[in-house]
């Protein structure tokens, strides 16, 4: 019953997996994405079933990772 629900549900990786999407959301959050992205065209891009799901095959470099934590961290501002 469990894994019947996880699968119906694309908010969980099981069922977004299923689903083909290329990360789990679920319905609220889907909504806030939308309302924060003003281009109709950059909403259509970033929602989960329009993405390309990545691909497990090509993992990131420990360069791309340490990249992108540094971009991440950059963008942090605690006030």
């Amino acid at each position: 019953m469990l894994v019947k629900r996880a699968a119906l549900d694309p908010s969980t990786a099981l069922g977004a997996e299923l689903a083909g999407w290329a990360y789990p959301a679920s319905m609220p959050e889907l909504l806030t994405l939308l309302a924060q992205i003003p281009s109709r065209n950059t909403a259509k891009a970033v929602m989960p079933w329009s993405m390309k799901v990545p691909d497990e095959q090509t993992p990131a470099t420990p360069d791309e990772i340490a990249s992108a934590d540094a971009a991440l961290e950059s963008e942090f501002v605690f006030t």
